[in-house]
């Protein structure tokens, strides 16, 4: 069994990326954290950790703190970044850590699980800072965790603040949802991302 450690304050992001890889990634335990201070002490606390992915910013601190803290003692452990907006200064830190992967949120859940067995397989993946979903009809996890928030009756305003991230982005995403579900409001692409089976 493969272990990795996913590290982010989102609990509906984060809960609903581990339901997620288990369905679609085979052999993968996945421990989760909801920032630093918990995943060090499960780093810490367990030996058959193989691959941390942490979120860039967390309440706590960031994933690059976890990175640096872990990376002279624990060698055989792949570290990586994922995050909803990759830059190549990012990039070039995590490199500079020795790590093996800065992912973007943008890709559906699919093109994450295969970015995951590509890490365990001893691979490195990084993402170019304009990384888009592929247009199948998916959304972005992301994108899903918009709609499920805005499924849930929550405004705009309070999605970005739940998300920590800008009302325009917020905007910007509902575009990309209206388009790829084909719906004209957020209540239609509530109806159409449910009826779909991709929330």
């Amino acid at each position: 069994m493969r272990t990795m450690l996913f590290v982010d304050d989102h609990p509906i992001y984060r809960e609903g990326l581990k339901r997620a890889l288990f369905e679609l990634v085979h052999d993968l335990d996945v421990v989760v954290a909801s920032g630093t201070q918990e995943a060090l002490q499960l780093v810490d606390a367990r030996a058959d950790i193989d691959l941390i992915l942490a979120d860039y910013r967390l309440a706590d601190g960031d994933g690059i703190s976890i990175l640096r803290t872990v990376a002279p003692s624990h060698c055989d452990v792949g570290l990586g970044i994922l995050c909803a907006d990759v830059t190549s200064d990012l990039i070039a830190r995590v490199k500079k850590l020795g790590g093996v992967a800065c992912l973007s949120k943008n890709r559906d859940v699919t093109q994450l699980a295969s970015a995951i067995e590509t890490l365990f397989a001893g691979g490195m993946v990084f993402d170019e800072k304009e990384f888009t979903s592929a247009r199948d009809g998916s959304l972005s996890i992301r994108r899903q965790e918009i709609v499920l928030l805005a499924a849930g009756g929550y405004l705009d305003k309070e999605i970005s603040e739940r998300l920590n991230i800008s009302e325009s982005t917020v905007r910007n995403h509902w575009q990309h949802i209206f388009a790829q579900l084909g719906a004209s409001n957020r209540t239609e692409a509530v109806f159409k991302a449910t009826r779909l089976g991709l929330i």
